[in-house]
């Protein structure tokens, strides 16, 4: 798999691009905002590792642009702050995980692992499903997602948190069988991501404004997804009986 790696610090360009390298990965490097943009068109990446400040174009604009030109390149955002407020920034605009500097590299390697595996699983599945419950659609096939018949734009993370929930409709899931779920990390990683993308994936998931109540907070415990009053439908996407 192709991978590119965005910083203007070339001394932890150079580390993370060995480091990759060393794992099996082919490994594409960029500078600045406008480098990474070409690079992206050019190498068609499988994952981006991009830093939020970056010259010319900053990593929130780059993220923005890398998600109009293609909505499955997964992208990690790495950033020297850890203030939520810029988490939650990369997270709403589309990015699957962040980094805060300093981090091993080891690190960085075992969530980039963790994303690509998610994905070669969901690409290497025999049959495709469409989960179906009220007026929400997903089919796994096409990898897109529609509320009341209209399209809901949803990222790669945000996809996956929501097959996961509909895959497990009626049971309670736990913050830590979310984060293996979805993101294939153990229970001690992970931070924010599930509280800051069930937040994002019921706006989205929202009729008129209004928040479809079908991703309840289970105090204590986790999350539920309550289907609609037929429960969520599964079948596989050509249209036969799962």
């Amino acid at each position: 798999m192709k991978l590119l790696v965005v910083d203007d610090d070339r001394d932890l360009v150079e580390l993370l691009d060995y480091a990759l390298r060393r794992e099996g990965y082919e490994v594409a490097r960029a500078y600045d905002g406008e480098a990474a943009l070409e690079a992206v068109r050019r190498e068609r990446p499988d994952l981006v590792v991009l830093d939020i400040n970056l010259p010319k174009l900053a990593g929130f604009v780059v993220l923005e642009r890398i998600r109009h030109l293609d909505e499955h390149v997964a992208v990690i955002m790495l950033s020297a702050r850890g203030d939520e407020t810029d988490i939650l920034r990369g997270l709403q605009l589309g990015a699957d995980d962040y980094l805060t500097k300093p981090f091993r590299p080891k690190e960085l390697v075992a969530r980039v692992k963790a994303i690509l595996r998610r994905a070669v699983k969901t690409r290497g599945r025999a049959a495709p499903v469409v989960y179906r419950t009220g007026d929400i659609l997903l089919d796994e096939a096409t990898h897109q997602v529609s509320a009341a018949d209209v399209p809901v734009h949803l990222s790669p993370t945000e996809f996956k948190l929501l097959r996961h929930f509909m895959a497990n409709a009626g049971r309670v899931l736990t913050q830590e069988e979310i984060l293996e779920g979805v993101w294939g990390y153990d229970a001690d990683v992970g931070g924010d991501l599930v509280k800051l993308n069930v937040s994002r994936l019921r706006r989205k998931l929202a009729s008129d404004g209004q928040p479809r109540d079908v991703i309840q907070t289970v105090p204590g415990v986790g999350y539920l997804f309550r289907g609609a009053d037929g429960g969520v439908v599964r079948e596989e996407a050509r249209g036969t009986s799962a």
